[in-house]
């Protein structure tokens, strides 16, 4: 074979093809979660299609890209460009669809643990919708930690966290102290009340109170500074959402640790009430976090302004109505 014909196919192996591309995005996802087998579970295809994609995708380049060992996969010099160079691509690729997609509909993707979405932010969005039509939210219940390779992967506008640290590498554009204290139903306080000496209590966990997070967050916090609460419990029962422990409180089933500002309707209803007239204490934070802030009026700020603004106001009209009772 001549030489100019050698480095013609050289030339093809580089250029950009739709199976190229498709092999670099499927290397992206296995350089990401350092094994064929995360990737595959992310892509919804099998482990041994992503691993014949990347013998493919070497072969083409000429170059391994993964040292494989049985520990998993690590990239090589080679891989680890190719990997920078990726990155690049995705989040030149997001902001430009980004900005097409704002530039057409003004939308936001707001995302947040589920329980924050049910208690409190699906109830108060039409206030939001009132002092600013001409924004749209597509609002997401999920339990994952905030980054900005999610957030820019999956579209994601403004991510609403609940944890006591800052979110590394996303801009904070407001933050709330929340306040926590015990909740239960009316009848689950009379039997408290009419118990002899301390009341025993069933103590109901939100085992997630964010992702990564202690399951006994909340509850600690509350008997460090109560400790003669340790010595009351009779029963656990656990779940994954704050929602849930507050429902089963509300079905008279224990004792719950109310976030102040998810409790509010809940106690503005009379549904809830505190199980102790000791004050509340200081919990995790709520954390309004973005990877693009625009600028001061982008619809981005609005949402955290007016967000911030209402939730602090639920907050404050909770811990009245708690120093009231």
């Amino acid at each position: 074979m001549a030489v100019d014909d050698i480095d013609e196919l050289k030339a093809e192996s580089y250029r950009l093809d739709a199976q190229l591309i498709s092999d670099l995005w499927i290397f992206r996802w296995a350089a990401r979660f350092g094994s064929f087998t995360g990737a595959a579970d992310r892509l919804h295809v099998t482990q041994g299609a992503v691993s014949q994609r990347m013998s493919r995708l070497e072969g083409r380049l000429g170059t391994l890209l993964f040292h494989r060992t049985r520990r998993g996969l690590t990239l090589t010099e080679a891989g680890a460009e190719v990997y920078q160079a990726m990155n690049g691509v995705a989040a030149t690729l997001n902001r430009s669809l980004s900005r097409f997609d704002r530039v057409q509909r003004r939308s936001l993707v707001i995302s947040c643990l589920p329980s924050l979405a049910t208690e409190w932010l699906v109830p108060h969005i039409d206030g939001f919708y009132a002092a600013h039509p001409d924004v749209e939210l597509f609002i997401r219940a999920e339990l994952f930690a905030a980054s900005v390779e999610r957030m820019e992967d999956e579209g994601i506008d403004v991510a609403i966290c609940y944890q006591t640290e800052p979110v590394t590498d996303l801009q904070e554009l407001a933050v709330l102290d929340e306040m926590i204290v015990p909740v239960c139903s009316r009848d689950y306080l009379r039997g408290m009340q009419a118990a002899d000496g301390p009341p025993p209590i069933t103590r109901l966990h939100d085992d997630v109170p964010w992702p990564g997070g202690p399951r006994e967050f909340e509850w600690d916090a509350w008997t460090t500074r109560n400790p003669e609460w340790a010595c009351r419990i009779v029963s656990e029962r656990h779940y994954n959402l704050a929602h849930l422990a507050y429902h089963a409180a509300l079905c008279g089933q224990g004792v719950a640790m109310g976030r102040v500002v998810l409790i509010n309707r809940l106690l503005g209803r009379g549904e809830l009430i505190p199980a102790t007239p000791l004050a509340p204490v200081r919990g995790a934070s709520y954390r309004i976090v973005t990877h693009r802030p625009g600028a001061a009026f982008s619809p981005v700020r609005r949402f955290a302004s007016w967000l911030y603004t209402e939730m602090e106001e639920s907050q404050r009209q909770t811990l009245a109505a708690i120093s009231e009772s």
